[in-house]
């Protein structure tokens, strides 16, 4: 399963930098509402950080 079909639409963004990625790399999120927070390892900054997930466009 790719990573649009395990969270589509839902983008992963970190809070330091600005970076987004597609959150299906990382997790399942579907039919759901709203933003979730989670603190993982960001792709760019290289540094534990805090991320909001997302509804992307």
């Amino acid at each position: 399963m790719n990573p649009q079909q395990r969270a589509p639409g839902w983008n992963v963004r970190c809070l330091k930098c600005g970076f987004t990625e597609e959150w299906g790399k990382y997790g399942i999120r579907r039919w759901a509402a709203g933003k979730s927070y989670t603190i993982g390892w960001c792709s760019r900054c290289r540094w534990l950080r805090c991320h909001v997930i997302e509804k992307g466009g």
